[in-house]
């Protein structure tokens, strides 16, 4: 073997060693000490967070990994204010959506208690369903990704599909 063609090989084995310390899955041992002595949090997800973040790998005390886990944890409160902020806005239109159903759905009330069964069943068809569904979709193309509605929508999406169907029966229309 010539000695250019040995250089690469031991290049790579070099190379290796250098990056290996980089990927270990442990964390450093900064990381791996402070874990092993916080008894009220999980040391796997103590050393995963930790480990995952540049500037806490980078730590070479307990102080940088303070400052660092302040910092990851100002990022996901930044990050959850703003998940409560797009379902403030979010939750306010859906609210919208939910007057709009209650003030149809007086209307075919009083369409219905009145024998107006079409013009229940019109109003019912055309006005009171739709928004829960409007409401999902919100939620689901909205900023938030997070629907804790989700439940309360589907329950009312079934109960309006299901009144309207009757009402139909009522004015010989088949669903």
């Amino acid at each position: 073997m010539s000695s250019s063609s040995m250089v690469q090989p031991i290049a790579i084995v070099l190379l290796a060693v250098a990056v290996a310390p980089g990927l270990a899955v442990g964390g450093s041992s900064v990381i791996n000490a402070t874990c092993a002595e916080l008894k009220l949090q999980p040391y796997n997800y103590c050393v995963g967070v930790l480990s995952a973040n540049p500037a806490a790998a980078a730590a070479t005390d307990v102080r940088g990994l303070a400052a660092a886990a302040i910092n990851i944890t100002a990022g996901k409160a930044a990050s959850t204010l703003r998940v409560i902020s797009y379902l403030v806005d979010e939750l306010s239109i859906c609210r919208g959506y939910y007057t709009c159903m209650l003030q149809s759905l007086a209307i075919v009330a009083a369409d219905f208690g009145a024998g107006r069964f079409e013009n229940a069943s019109f109003e019912m068809s055309g006005n009171a369903t739709g928004y829960p569904q409007a409401c999902d979709i919100l939620r689901f193309e909205g900023n938030s990704h997070k629907d804790p509605v989700f439940k309360e929508n589907a329950e009312n999406d079934l109960m309006v599909r299901l009144a309207s169907s009757i009402i139909n029966l009522l004015t010989g229309r088949r669903n």
